[in-house]
């Protein structure tokens, strides 16, 4: 399952423990604000499709960026790259 979902229920997800939270900004934006536990993977960078590939494609993921454009395209990418499931925070971090 990838898909997009509403903060509530990426809340109860990411409360459930099941899951390993991705943030796809940039260290500085996640210094900024951030969900804790954050593994800030940059899409920005060039090793990012090398870092996301080396991932366990059977674990459970959540993703999020600033307002949801980069977290869009990370899916896309985690999709075709045969990831089962991940979640992308609705708005970004924006709208947490």
């Amino acid at each position: 399952m990838l898909k997009t979902i509403p903060k509530e229920e990426f809340k109860q997800k990411l409360d459930s423990g099941e899951y390993l939270l991705i943030d796809v900004r940039t260290e500085v934006e996640n210094l900024q604000k951030n969900i804790p536990e954050s593994l800030v993977i940059d899409i920005s960078q060039p090793d990012f499709a090398q870092k996301i590939l080396s991932l366990d494609k059977d674990k459970k993921y959540l993703i999020y960026c600033a307002s949801g454009n980069r977290s869009s395209y990370a899916l896309s990418f985690m999709e075709q790259s045969g990831f089962k499931e991940v979640y992308e925070l609705e708005g970004g971090i924006i709208n947490w």
